[in-house]
């Protein structure tokens, strides 16, 4: 599969930087381990299935994650868009 970013780069699709971003930002949400490995198997697997053999944006994986959380851990959403502050600065 290939990722398309942002800026029209092209790379390879890295199951584990989905799984990475998750258990982060989950942590950092304050979620307990078992609460995390448990979004994991609710949020990560399914999307790491869905785009596993397709050519998709970055952006599109960002969205699928965020809505798969918002149902599930809102305060994880939370967390993940103080990330997204700090890193745009």
């Amino acid at each position: 599969m290939v990722v398309i970013k942002r800026g029209g780069r092209k790379q390879s699709f890295s199951p584990v930087k989905i799984k990475r971003s998750i258990e982060k930002t989950a942590k950092e949400a304050g979620l307990s381990s078992a609460r995390r490995k448990e979004l994991l198997k609710e949020v990560a697997l399914p999307i790491i299935k869905l785009y596993k053999n397709k050519r998709v944006k970055s952006t599109q994986i960002r969205s699928s994650i965020l809505r798969r959380l918002s149902t599930r851990a809102k305060s994880v959403v939370a967390a993940w868009r103080r990330y997204d502050k700090r890193k745009k600065r």
